[in-house]
């Protein structure tokens, strides 16, 4: 533990144990699926995952099995959704495999035998962010509760009102959830819905444009329902842990992003008036 008066360095990803199950791996002999790949456009390029309204008894399969993972948290219906995408999403990031939203053989294998996701040591409660690898893991009452895709700082330049000039980065290191609004706030760059402010204007907020890869101004981008599901577990005082060096600065170690409102936070609401206030 490093003491309150000294500059930590900047935390580093942590590399996930495969030794320690979370769950019980399923049978080997029975596949989650047996699918073939999706075959590819003739331009080389990597297919959009897109949700399909038919029920399928593998997809299911694979939706029970991403729940016991604690990467979905929506029903076994068999029906490739917005959210078995994001789950999928998730596994693929902490896997280490390309993130395509899609149920391929490389993806069947690693739920067979997956990598874990390590946390921090400490509270029973806490949010675990790694930049690295684009994902979060909630821990809740000392079990793994979520696994979910994150987006966060794209490290580009942008300019806010004033003539502020910052960068799109994302602080890492240790902090606590110090306000959070229930609902939407309409910030200079988009809606945040559900945000929780864990560093001056830096916010965990659900987004409806959650891309595999950074694409924010610093925030801490989730699928609108993972936020929402988060805001329900997470009160003012949950400690924040952000590691990775993709796209960050160390404010410990007195780096800055050039702004203390990264999105164009509007900040907290004004206190109400009191009964001395004329």
């Amino acid at each position: 533990m490093v003491a309150p008066t000294e500059v930590a360095p900047r935390p580093s990803a942590v590399v996930p144990d495969r030794s320690r199950p979370l769950v019980p791996p399923v049978d080997p002999g029975s596949p989650v699926l047996s699918a073939p790949p999706a075959s590819a456009p003739a331009d080389g390029s990597t297919p959009s995952p897109v949700g399909t309204e038919t029920a399928s008894d593998e997809v299911a399969v694979v939706q029970q099995r991403l729940t016991e993972l604690r990467y979905y948290d929506g029903p076994a219906d068999g029906v490739v959704g917005r959210a078995t995408i994001t789950a999928l999403q998730a596994f693929q990031k902490v896997q280490g495999l390309t993130v395509d939203g899609a149920i391929g053989p490389e993806t069947l294998a690693a739920l067979d035998d997956p990598v874990l996701p390590e946390v921090h040591a400490g509270a029973a409660t806490q949010i675990n962010i790694d930049l690295d690898r684009q994902v979060m893991v909630a821990v809740v009452e000392g079990r793994v509760a979520r696994i979910m895709p994150i987006s966060s700082g794209n490290g580009d330049p942008y300019s806010l009102p004033g003539g502020i000039r910052a960068e799109s980065l994302t602080p890492v290191g240790t902090f606590t959830i110090e306000r959070r609004i229930q609902g939407t706030v309409n910030a200079h760059f988009g809606t945040l819905y559900d945000p929780m402010y864990f560093h001056q204007g830096w916010a965990i907020h659900g987004s409806n444009n959650v891309p595999a890869v950074p694409a924010s101004h610093g925030c801490v981008r989730l699928p609108r329902a993972d936020a929402e599901w988060l805001y329900s577990v997470a009160d003012v005082g949950t400690p924040v842990t952000v590691v990775g060096g993709l796209n960050a600065f160390d404010p410990a170690a007195g780096e800055t992003a050039g702004t203390t409102e990264p999105a164009g936070d509007p900040g907290p609401p004004p206190e109400p008036p009191s009964d001395n206030d004329f």
